[in-house]
C-alpha cells in the first residue's frame, strides 16, 4: 500500500524577511517622493508669497511714487513696510482699523497710553501671504507687559542694504543695535529706517536688487541647538524702531552716547543664507545683521524690484549676494 504524503509550499523564514525588506526600502522610497513632492507645493506657495508681496509693493509705488519706509519710529516703535501695504494684498479692512498715532506702535510691550491698542486688535491674527508654508517657526510669539498678546511672526524680511566688511563699499551704514547684537544697519538698500526711496533710486536695476527676502527657518549654533532669528522675533509683524535717523546717522532717539535699538523686519546682509548664529550682528533680539534663512534645501526665495522671485543659493558668493542687497552701488552681479 502506497502512501503519498502531501507536503505544503510556503515562505521559508529568509525568504520572509527578504520580502518585508523590499517592501521596506519601497516604502522608504515612496515616502521620500511625497516628502520632496509636498515641499515642492510649499516652496511654489512660499514663491507666490513673494510674488504677491512684490505685485502689493508695486501697486504701492503706483499710488504714492514712491516705496513704503522699511521701518519707523513714532512715539516709540513704529511700524513698517508690512503694515503699509496691508490694502495692496487685500487687507484694507485690517489697515483702516490699525492705530498709527499711539505710542509704541509695533511693541506691545504695554496697554494704553504706554503701548498701543494695536496689541489686541492683532491678537492671534495670522496673514498668509507674511507665511512661508515650509516654515518650521511657530505662526506667533506671546508679547506684553500686564496685557499678553499672541502676535504673528512673518516669515518675511525686507532688505536694508550690505555692511561694509571685507572692503564692500557700502556707503550709508550706521553701528547697530543694543550691546548684546552689535553690528550694522544700512541704508543702501531699499528698506531701511526712517526714509524711503522709489524706483529712479535704484540705479543698478529692478532685476539686480533684492526687495524682499525669506527670514524662516532656525539658525544653528555650534553645538547644533536651534535659535530664532526671524525678523519679528521677538515681537511682532507690525514692529519697526524706536531709532531715529536713517543710516549713516541712525542713532538713540536719547542721544548718540546709547546704542541703537532693534530694527525689526528688516536685515542687512553680512553673512551667507542659513549661516550659523553667534557671530557679530546676529541674535535672537533680533540681530541687525541676522541671515536670510529658509527650510527649502540649499538656499532662500527672495523677491526682487522688478517683481520677479529667485532663489538664492547659500553657496553665493558674498560680494554678489551683497550687490543684490544694494540698490546703487555700481557693482551689477549675476546670480547666474
Amino acid at each position: 500500500m502506497n502512501i503519498q504524503r502531501r507536503t505544503q509550499s510556503g515562505f521559508t523564514l529568509v525568504e520572509l524577511l527578504v520580502v518585508i525588506a523590499i517592501i521596506g526600502v519601497l516604502v522608504g522610497l515612496l515616502l521620500a517622493a511625497v516628502q520632496q513632492a509636498r515641499e515642492a507645493a510649499r516652496r511654489m506657495e512660499c514663491s507666490n508669497h513673494l510674488k504677491q508681496i512684490g505685485l502689493a509693493l508695486h501697486n504701492y509705488h503706483d499710488t504714492y511714487r514712491q516705496f513704503p519706509y522699511g521701518t519707523m519710529r513714532n512715539n516709540g516703535v513704529g511700524l513698517n513696510w508690512m503694515v503699509a501695504i496691508l490694502p495692496q494684498i487685500e487687507q484694507k479692512n485690517l489697515y483702516d482699523r490699525i492705530d498709527f498715532k499711539g505710542s509704541n506702535n509695533g511693541s506691545f510691550l504695554a496697554p494704553p497710553p504706554i503701548g498701543s491698542p494695536n496689541g489686541a486688535l492683532l491678537d492671534e491674527v495670522v496673514i498668509s501671504d507674511y507665511r512661508c508654508p515650509s516654515s518650521p517657526l511657530p505662526e506667533t510669539h506671546p508679547n506684553g507687559i500686564a496685557v499678553t498678546t499672541q502676535q504673528m511672526q512673518s516669515s518675511y524680511v525686507g532688505i536694508s542694504g550690505a555692511t561694509d566688511d571685507n572692503n564692500f563699499p557700502a556707503r550709508r551704514v550706521s553701528n547697530c543695535c543694543l550691546l548684546l547684537n552689535a553690528g550694522q544697519i544700512s541704508a543702501d538698500g531699499v528698506f531701511f529706517p526712517n526714509d524711503s526711496v522709489s524706483f529712479r533710486d535704484i540705479t543698478d536695476g529692478t532685476t539686480n536688487t533684492m526687495m524682499i527676502g525669506e527670514a524662516s527657518n532656525y539658525a544653528l549654533d555650534s553645538s547644533g541647538n536651534k535659535k530664532r532669528t526671524d525678523g519679528s522675533h521677538p515681537e511682532s509683524w507690525v514692529s519697526g524702531t524706536a531709532g531715529k535717523g536713517t543710516p549713516p546717522k541712525f542713532e538713540n532717539a536719547f542721544g548718540s552716547s546709547a546704542p541703537p535699538p532693534q530694527v525689526f523686519n528688516v536685515t542687512t546682509i553680512r553673512y551667507a543664507p542659513n549661516s550659523r548664529f553667534g557671530q557679530s550682528g546676529i541674535d535672537s533680539n533680533h540681530g541687525p545683521n541676522n541671515p536670510l534663512s529658509s527650510a527649502h534645501p540649499g538656499g532662500v526665495l527672495t523677491a526682487l524690484a522688478d517683481g520677479s522671485t529667485r532663489f538664492i543659493a547659500e553657496t553665493t558668493a558674498m560680494d554678489v549676494l551683497k550687490s543684490y542687497a544694494c540698490r546703487d552701488d555700481g557693482r551689477v552681479a549675476s546670480l547666474d
